[in-house]
């Protein structure tokens, strides 16, 4: 569906008081089920504790507002995002998700990226779930880890063939004589995305999991029918 509404939010998101809360989805909805179909299709034994909503005002205005430049830019019509965007993962190791998520700033900054990345300085997102579990954030003193769907607009990719490792803005696009939107290519068995601008990201869902599928009756999953709300100021 589409994501980019006539409203100031997504028509899919649920009220809220403050200018970031986290929504668990419900189990048994069709929006659960659409994230962990992605998730399964390359983590498929793999036992999800959660999934959450990330519902983050400032964050979404300012990711709108450079879809809505994409929009106009590539002349696409308007409320139809399937041609310039993608949902993908992405892992944040050793920092906490929900620190970047609540965060009224940047969410993902590209400024704390590593200059020895394959494609450069930028940040980085997976098709494939398995890449994105290297990535995880394992929670202390638990079996449980998460990493990030997030949407990212990708618009038009340059391909890759090799490294380019001192890469600081997609390279130019010779039909057009504007830069690629995003870089794109593969490693790890995965389809990967870099994108260089903080704004061209939108953090959509926190995906929770356990270290082993062998768990399914683990009480460490709770029931996912009720609702979970994290406010705040």
């Amino acid at each position: 569906h589409n994501f980019l509404t006539k409203n100031k939010y997504p028509e899919y998101w649920q009220p809220m008081e403050t200018n970031y809360q986290e929504f668990q989805v419900d189990v048994n909805s069709t929006e659960f089920k659409r994230v962990a179909s992605l998730f399964r299709a390359t983590l498929p034994t793999f036992k999800i504790c959660g999934i959450s909503r990330l519902q983050n005002k400032k964050l979404w205005k300012m990711y709108s507002q450079e879809a809505k430049g994409f929009q106009m830019r590539y002349q696409i019509p308007e409320y139809d995002p399937d041609k310039y965007e993608r949902l993908l993962f992405h892992g944040t190791r050793a920092s906490e998700p929900r620190k970047i998520a609540e965060s009224l700033d940047q969410g993902l900054d590209i400024s704390f990226s590593k200059d020895s990345g394959l494609w450069g300085r930028g940040i980085y997102f997976a098709v494939n779930a398995s890449y994105s579990d290297i990535y995880a954030y394992n929670d202390p003193g638990t079996r449980k880890k998460s990493f990030f769907l997030v949407r990212v607009l990708t618009g038009y990719s340059y391909f890759s063939t090799k490294e380019m490792n001192d890469t600081k803005k997609p390279p130019l696009n010779k039909n057009t004589g504007q830069r690629f939107d995003s870089v794109r290519s593969t490693t790890g068995g995965s389809e990967v995305f870099i994108i260089y601008e903080n704004t061209k990201c939108y953090l959509e869902y926190l995906i929770c999991l356990l270290y082993t599928s062998d768990a399914a009756d683990d009480l460490l999953c709770v029931d996912l029918g009720g609702r979970r709300i994290i406010k705040k100021k």
